[in-house]
């Protein structure tokens, strides 16, 4: 394979730019008309720095003040890579949601100790993104105790830093193929989380482990690390959902509940999208389908 020419660096920057730039997530032809209806794009300047973000509000409702989801791309990608790649402008728009899709500094987000350029610049984006909500309620109104955060990989990783660091910005989290990479978590204010991982997944290990000289903690800790900051019950409730086998805490202060859902067999991937070089990333999968769920997720709180 021609990547095997390119150092370990670059191959992973290459290989990360093909997986975001061809991804998408099957939503039945819709999504491109329901892109061309109402995303755009916005810079803003933070600490310095110009920032942007893409922008999706659904048609109707007037001055209603609308829920927002805020999504996060994964390393090496853009804010139009996770749109293209979660279908959320149809999928949240549907049920009334706006979304938006910030770029990270360097295609990176300053996740703690992962990743890339934003993390050596040591960027500021919980900062960020705290500014970028309020940007966006001074455009279009929105409820600011529905806003709710997502992510994939990197993206991922950065939502849980938020729920961290500022707990007060996001109603619920919804993480797929991310954990928790600063060293403590000193929110004290339940959240409720829901997350999505690929059993199969080489660079976030199920049951932890080093990737590219950086740890990545067991899915299982997270899990119960987020339990205990929600101060839920000890029991778990088991359900299947396709080919995902989930665990649920409930019982919890706030009534944010925290379930996982290990998807068996799949990689690095957004359940439910496009397979992407499954060789190196793993498989994906068509039982999960991982926009849906982070939306119905939402829904529920």
């Amino acid at each position: 394979m021609v990547l095997s020419r390119f150092s370990r660096p670059l191959r992973s920057l290459a290989i990360g730019l093909l997986a975001l730039t061809a991804a998408c997530v099957d939503t039945g032809g819709a999504l491109s008309s329901a892109q061309a209806a109402g995303s755009q794009e916005y810079e803003m300047e933070y600490q310095g720095i110009e920032r942007s973000y893409r922008l999706y509000v659904p048609s109707g409702g007037g001055n209603q003040s609308r829920p927002l989801i805020v999504a996060l791309h994964g390393g090496f990608g853009t804010g139009k890579n996770m749109e293209e790649l979660t279908g959320f402008d149809l999928v949240g728009g549907n049920a009334g949601f706006a979304v938006a899709y910030p770029d990270g500094v360097g295609r990176s987000w300053n996740a703690g100790s992962c990743c890339g350029p934003a993390l050596k610049k040591s960027v500021d984006d919980v900062g960020f993104l705290r500014a970028m909500v309020a940007d966006i309620g001074r455009r279009t109104p929105i409820d600011t105790s529905r806003v709710y955060g997502t992510g994939f990989s990197n993206g991922a990783m950065m939502v849980h830093r938020v729920a961290c660091d500022a707990p007060d910005l996001f109603k619920a989290i919804a993480a797929a193929s991310g954990g928790i990479m600063v060293p403590n978590c000193s929110g004290k204010k339940p959240i409720a989380a829901l997350l999505i991982q690929g059993r199969a997944d080489p660079r976030i290990p199920w049951n932890g482990g080093d990737f590219e000289g950086n740890y990545r903690p067991p899915v299982r800790d997270i899990f119960a690390k987020l339990a205990s900051r929600n101060q839920c019950a000890a029991k778990e409730d088991s359900q299947q959902d396709g080919s995902a086998d989930c665990v649920v805490r409930r019982g919890c202060a706030g009534n944010a509940e925290v379930k996982l859902c290990g998807v068996e067999g799949m990689g690095h991937q957004w359940a439910g999208g496009k397979e992407l070089l499954p060789r190196l990333l793993g498989k994906g999968t068509r039982d999960y389908n991982a926009s849906q769920k982070v939306v119905q997720f939402f829904q529920q709180h």
